[in-house]
């Protein structure tokens, strides 16, 4: 038997009443209960989320369900680079010994 990952993505579920948290148990685990913004945090299997996500809405109790965007997310950030930043810098754009203009 080999370990394998499961892709899990965060789902924030926003509630009328923290009371109806526990009722969450059954989509996936909580990891976080906010009783003062009436939110939980759940985690559940990426396969799963679309189908999830139209079921907690249906719920009355439920406000809003937000999808963490993380997993979409690059983490090499693909072609961007500093390039941007430096080019300014190398073109004497930025330079230290500019005084403010005084009139």
């Amino acid at each position: 038997m080999t370990f394998q990952i499961q892709e899990r993505r965060a789902v924030y579920v926003y509630l009328s009443h923290v009371r109806h948290a526990q009722q969450l148990k059954k989509f996936g685990q909580i990891t976080y209960i906010s009783r003062k913004m009436s939110l939980v945090g759940l985690y559940l299997n990426e396969k799963n989320v679309g189908e999830v996500v139209s079921k907690l809405q249906q719920y009355k109790f439920v406000k809003r369900v937000v999808t963490s965007p993380r997993p979409d997310i690059d983490p090499e950030l693909g072609d961007m680079h500093d390039d941007i930043f430096f080019e300014n810098y190398d073109e004497g754009g930025i330079t230290d010994d500019t005084q403010p203009v005084r009139d």
